[in-house]
């Protein structure tokens, strides 16, 4: 296994937009489940965000040439904490509504 030293460049940007991306995605219709509570909100979107970065990092490390980068996988899930707190919000303000 193969050491990942590369910490910047545009494929972390690409890291960070995705898991955004997925956390948004997940953690927004995760919200509109009854009974809309919002720690579990919160606590799905960045797991699900977690096992699809992780898996895609194994896929990469299985690839001729490629590595496992852990750098990837926490430019994607400093992605997903960025945005978390919309999941959450919105949850929380269904929670509200009733």
């Amino acid at each position: 296994m193969t050491l990942c030293k590369d910490k910047r460049g545009f494929d972390k940007l690409l890291h960070f937009i995705v898991g955004l991306v997925i956390a948004l995605i997940v953690g927004v219709i995760f919200a509109h489940i009854p009974p809309h509570m919002p720690w579990w909100t919160l606590t799905v979107a960045l797991m699900a965000v977690a096992v699809v970065g992780f898996i895609k990092e194994i896929h990469d490390s299985r690839m001729t040439g490629n590595h496992f980068c852990l750098w990837d996988w926490l430019w994607t899930m400093s992605g997903a904490l960025a945005i978390c707190w919309l999941p959450w919000l919105a949850a929380y303000l269904l929670a509200i509504d009733g």
